[in-house]
């Protein structure tokens, strides 16, 4: 991967021992340790990477890095240390560094969002996948989002890739900044700015002042892309004065047009963009998943990519795992696992995706997290929405879903254990119901989809 010297030279980074060790890999997880990998000795709150210093070692690193105060270890001939006054931001600067290696040698697209990035991130990685050999692209996996795993994807860069689609989260301000900063995108999506992470931010508008953060680390000439009806849209684009914005949406307004017709049973979606017209056999579930389709494609057009590649990339994508993944049920009954995450925009859809299906509606709720002062509201204000969808059964799990289940009134109930909601659950089904299952990671409300799933 590279020398361990000239990332010590070119950083300013103290380095002590075997200069000339070579790094294969990094790795955070000292159980992962391979021989030739640099261990990254990070500090938590509940546990110190550098009490496996010497466990990495044992395993064949070649590199550790450490912190100053930390750096008590005997190096022998062959090992090697980086030492630095913080082993997090010596993550950030060796990704840093890492990125800078390649300079436009790869694209690279940035996503964030209140909603829909790990979606929007996938579809554009399969656009990409139509355009070059799929091991060409490198793409964040999962939602591995943060300042750890952002890093580890960057890591994960070589000279064989031709692009990179990496997701960044913030969940507090000055966050996004360091993301973007590493990741130097040529390409940044911002699909929509909503209210996740209210509780840490106070309000909408310093969400939208800490996603417009991304703008800070584009490439100059660099694309941005953000809806073209979203509230904060002229906000996002006063605040981008070196390139392009790429504006998509559903209305006349925007730069990138998409509309869905339906006949016959099926679905086409159609979008307008510069004079070319794509249609796009159209099979995803969601009305909002029009949009995250609408935003992968402005990210194709903005890096040059062909219409049959954008085409073929949408109409061959198969969704996200707990992403309104549908699943009819040995039972009959439908099952919408939606499981991967929650906040109160994306609960909103879900429901309104619910309204869709035929037979009873069901909902089983768990908690929304990271909503601060503003919990007690938004629980209240999603079981009157429910009800308001005409959903007839609402069961809440979790202290914040009580207030749902109230507000819902008539035919909600709340449990107080996982076990006792089950019961009620497999109680209501008839053969012809649809079960939308939807909470915060925290949450773990993927529990009951795989029971539904097996009996």
């Amino acid at each position: 991967m590279f020398s361990i010297i000239d990332y010590a030279r070119d950083t300013g980074t103290h380095l002590v021992g075997d200069p000339s060790a070579a790094v294969l890999r990094v790795s955070t997880d000292s159980r992962s340790i391979k021989k030739g990998d640099l261990y990254v000795a990070l500090k938590g709150p509940n546990f110190d990477g550098h009490d496996f210093v010497q466990e990495a070692f044992d395993r064949g690193a070649s590199v550790c890095m450490v912190s100053q105060d930390a750096f008590l270890h005997t190096l022998n001939d062959a090992t090697a240390c980086l030492v630095t006054d913080d082993t997090r931001q010596g993550l950030w600067t060796l990704s840093s560094w890492w990125r800078g290696r390649f300079g436009a040698h790869i694209k690279v697209v940035g996503v964030t969002g209140s909603n829909g990035k790990t979606t929007v991130k996938e579809m554009i990685a399969n656009i990409l996948r139509m355009q070059v050999n799929p091991d060409k692209v490198l793409a964040t996996q999962g939602n591995f989002n943060n300042e750890i795993g952002v890093p580890h994807t960057l890591l994960g860069l070589n000279s064989g890739h031709a692009y990179a689609v990496v997701e960044m989260g913030m969940n507090q301000l000055g966050e996004l900044k360091r993301l973007t900063n590493m990741v130097r995108p040529d390409v940044a999506v911002i699909t929509n700015i909503g209210t996740a992470h209210i509780g840490e931010l106070g309000s909408q508008d310093a969400i939208a002042e800490a996603k417009s953060e991304v703008i800070v680390g584009l490439s100059d000439g660099g694309v941005l892309i953000v809806e073209a009806d979203g509230q904060y849209t002229s906000y996002l684009m006063g605040q981008y004065q070196r390139g392009p914005v790429i504006t998509f949406g559903e209305a006349a307004n925007a730069l990138l047009r998409g509309s869905l017709h339906e006949s016959a049973g099926s679905s086409v979606l159609k979008i307008q963009y510069d004079g070319r017209v794509i249609d796009i056999d159209w099979h995803i579930r969601g009305k909002h998943n029009v949009l995250n389709a609408l935003a992968a494609a402005s990210a194709g057009f903005a890096l040059g990519v062909s219409d049959s590649s954008i085409k073929a990339g949408l109409e061959s994508f198969g969704g996200v795992k707990g992403r309104l993944e549908t699943i009819r049920l040995n039972s009959g009954d439908i099952l919408i696992n939606d499981t991967y995450n929650a906040n109160f925009d994306s609960v909103c859809r879900a429901l309104e995706h619910l309204t869709t299906e035929s037979g009873k509606k069901i909902v089983v709720l768990g908690d929304m997290g990271e909503l601060g002062e503003f919990g007690a509201a938004m629980h209240d204000r999603v079981g009157a929405f429910a009800k308001s969808l005409g959903v007839d059964v609402l069961l809440g799990l979790g202290e914040l879903s009580k207030k749902a289940v109230i507000s819902f009134g008539a035919g909600g109930a709340h449990h107080e254990s996982r076990d006792a909601l089950l019961v009620q659950l497999k109680s209501e089904l008839d053969g012809r119901s649809c079960v939308l299952v939807k909470g915060s990671r925290f949450m773990k409300m993927e529990y009951f989809c795989d029971v539904l799933v097996l009996d």
